[in-house]
């Protein structure tokens, strides 16, 4: 009871406290692809480690193994469900963008201007809406685009916003510059589907040897050995068990932080908003 009380003030000791709101603060503000979740996983790691130490302290090292083996395994399936649901989300509105910009040039290229084109763009593609709103309320559609394309897969409405800047500054037709940023965001959206599909493999085998360990176990129990009391009892079971989960855990994040940085579109950089390279 005393063990349980104590993991569950250092916990709300972790997530509280101003020196752990500071460093999710600045993780936040760092320019990395990754960083966005580094401040939350760093403090459930710390919670994790803190549960392992109440457990140890209070029932022995094998519980304390087990408690954080536990804690590293959910974490680890709370991270690639993240991924997985962020990268079918910059999947989607890069569809869409895809669509919009296509869309937007199409309608220029019939005759229609640009600022029509986009009030009557925005009524079928979702991701024009706050673009046409803010045109309404006379803000600037180029700072607008820009703004909508700042979430990640958004890519193609900030160089629809460059073309539009363009034209506003030179006087020179938006047809055929809105034309080549749609055939441009288009390829762009063929060869991010070309890479995801590529990198579904790795993603897949690096979390099929995530798990590889539980047939080592059973492999054990097959050769006579008793590896579930070898890991519990004793000092070195315990601190096995707790290396060898932690070193699985961290090769399926490892996977698919690499399989993230090399997936195109993944994330808005600060050059692209500027428009800059990116």
């Amino acid at each position: 009871m005393v063990a349980a009380v104590a993991t569950g003030l250092l916990v709300w000791l972790l997530v509280t406290h101003p020196g752990a709101r500071r460093l999710m603060l600045r993780l936040h503000q760092r320019g990395s692809p990754t960083r966005h979740v580094v401040g939350g996983a760093t403090l459930a790691a710390l919670a994790v480690g803190a549960t392992g130490l109440v457990a140890l302290l209070g029932w022995g090292a094998g519980a304390g193994a087990v408690a954080t083996s536990i804690g590293c395994v959910l974490l680890t399936g709370a991270w690639t469900v993240r991924t997985s649901l962020h990268g079918r989300r910059v999947s989607r509105r890069s569809a869409d963008v895809a669509r919009a910009c296509d869309l937007i040039g199409s309608l220029v290229a019939i005759g229609h201007i640009p600022s029509a084109a986009l009030t009557l763009a925005a009524e079928d593609c979702p991701v024009l809406e706050p673009v046409a709103a803010a045109h309404r309320v006379g803000a600037e559609v180029p700072a607008a685009l820009r703004a909508a394309g700042a979430m990640a897969g958004g890519k193609g409405l900030v160089r629809l916003a460059q073309a539009w800047e363009v034209g506003g500054r030179t006087g020179a037709p938006l047809g055929q510059a809105l034309g080549a940023v749609a055939e441009a965001v288009r390829r762009d959206r063929e060869i991010e589907q070309v890479v995801a599909t590529e990198l579904a493999g790795p993603r897949a085998s690096g979390q099929v040897l995530g798990v590889l360990p539980i047939l080592g176990l059973a492999a054990g129990f097959a050769m006579g050995g008793e590896p579930v009391q070898f890991f519990l009892t004793g000092f070195l079971g315990p601190l096995c068990l707790v290396l060898g989960t932690g070193l699985a855990c961290a090769g399926v994040v490892w996977t698919d932080t690499l399989v993230m940085r090399a997936t195109p579109g993944a994330y808005t950089t600060q050059a692209q908003l500027r428009g800059g390279p990116g």
